[in-house]
């Protein structure tokens, strides 16, 4: 484990019980919002949501119909939140980058808010490739900002916070991940600091 994702252990376990309420979690509401809508779940469906934090975008996800939800997040402390709210999503404590599932398993993978904190996130994306069925889809929710304030926090502010953050991705930079990694962008979005990618595994 590295220093940021110490960081982020030590961040989240710190706000599980008041996610919702934290900076953090009132943050994210407008991204899960847009995420909900773009996730056309069908009765049978197994969706997983990486980064989950206390588990309300796959919560709300599995009200969508006869929905096999799983969530997976790097604390401890956020995955027994997910538990007492909601005990029939199997929520596991792990990162993004080594996905605990067998390949070909999923319809759906999301993650919001979340692959600025990961080590590597071409790793996530391979795991992604290798879990999600053929025609899956991918849904990437991540902040966004002009390449002057991007740049000075990547390279400048990233690296003196305690928070975790690796690194800030631009419009193209994304897009260029899924292309990467056999993804068809289907849908992208950008309103704000609010950019959400849609792509389908070919």
């Amino acid at each position: 484990m590295n220093k940021n994702e110490k960081y982020s252990l030590i961040k989240y376990n710190s706000i599980a019980e008041r996610y919702d309420d934290s900076y953090e979690g009132k943050f994210t509401a407008k991204f899960r919002r847009k995420m909900l809508a773009l996730c056309d779940a069908v009765d049978g469906d197994k969706i997983l949501d990486v980064g989950c934090g206390n588990g309300s975008l796959i919560r709300e996800i599995k009200r969508k119909g006869d929905i096999f939800a799983y969530g997976v997040d790097i604390s401890p402390k956020m995955i027994e939140e997910c538990r007492r709210l909601d005990s029939d999503i199997d929520f596991r404590a792990t990162n993004g980058e080594e996905l605990p599932y067998d390949g070909n398993s999923f319809d759906t993978l999301t993650i919001c808010c979340a692959l600025h904190h990961l080590n590597n996130p071409r790793k996530f994306f391979k795991e992604a490739q290798r879990v999600l069925r053929a025609g899956g889809y991918l849904i990437v929710g991540e902040p966004w900002y002009p390449v002057p304030l991007r740049q000075l926090f990547n390279w400048f502010v990233s690296p003196l916070l305690k928070a975790g953050d690796n690194k800030l991705f631009g419009s193209k930079e994304l897009k260029r991940m899924f292309a990467a990694h056999g993804f068809s962008i289907t849908y992208a979005y950008k309103h704000g600091i609010i950019q959400i990618v849609k792509g389908r595994k070919l």
